[in-house]
């Protein structure tokens, strides 16, 4: 990076925001603007491009990387910071003011391992409407992640996986509004998607267990101590590891 790119990147945004670590990556690219022109309505799409090629990748390493350096910023949805929040175009021209947010992109994908630590974080939990992100993984067409047949199984294994992680979140899940979508004609990725929805989750009634983890994950949620606070909970690992989703 030459000196008068370093000197801009210095003064467009502050050594602690973590736009400037993706920033650094994208800047050595040739741009065809002027240095003078480098502010945040101009670095910014390459940011959320950086962020859709992490997520399209599935790299969930980075991804917990920026929940970390972002979490004290996840309250205010309107804060620039707050990238879980903000809404961006994986795959045609990148657009911070358009598009889907990074949960419902890895719905949509079906990536379980990174839909693990955006639940951990408690993403799902700040949804307005979370069953529209158990509706995704169910129905959401799969060709968005797969190009050819054989990765089909690949793709419905981590659906799969997705809906057994949902159900460790929420206390109700909407049977009638997936049979709804059903009756219209839309076509579920897994067949026996109702084997892999606890009863507990629509018929019977809540584990009193779970009911606990709910409880105790959403006071950890107010205080935005979502997943560290739980390590510091005097309580044994198994109970640690049950309220960070593990089981």
């Amino acid at each position: 990076m030459s000196k008068s790119s370093k000197l801009c990147c210095k003064t467009s945004c502050p050594r602690s925001n973590i736009f400037c670590s993706l920033i650094d990556k994208v800047f050595k690219r040739p741009s065809l603007q002027s240095l003078h022109q480098w502010g945040y309505h101009c670095y910014e799409p390459r940011v959320y491009r950086t962020l859709a090629k992490i997520l399209r990748k599935g790299n969930p390493d980075f991804v917990e990387l920026l929940l970390k350096k972002t979490k004290d910023y996840v309250q205010d949805r309107s804060f620039n910071l707050a990238l879980i929040w903000r809404t961006f175009t994986p795959v045609y021209c990148p657009s911070p003011l358009s598009g889907i947010t990074p949960l419902l992109y890895v719905a949509q994908t079906r990536q379980s391992n990174i839909l693990k630590i955006l639940l951990q974080y408690g993403i799902l939990e700040r949804e307005n409407n979370p069953v529209n992100i158990v509706l995704t993984i169910l129905l959401y067409p799969s060709r968005v992640r797969i190009m050819v047949d054989h990765e089909l199984v690949d793709i419905e294994e981590d659906a799969k996986t997705c809906l057994v992680l949902c159900s460790r979140v929420l206390s109700t899940i909407s049977i009638r509004e997936i049979e709804m979508q059903l009756s219209l004609g839309r076509r579920p990725i897994i067949s026996n998607w109702l084997d892999y929805i606890p009863s507990t989750r629509y018929k019977d009634p809540c584990e009193l267990l779970h009911l606990c983890r709910i409880t105790i994950r959403a006071q950890l949620l107010t205080n935005n101590m979502l997943p560290n606070g739980i390590f510091s909970l005097l309580i044994p690992v198994r109970l640690q590891n049950y309220l960070n989703l593990e089981s």
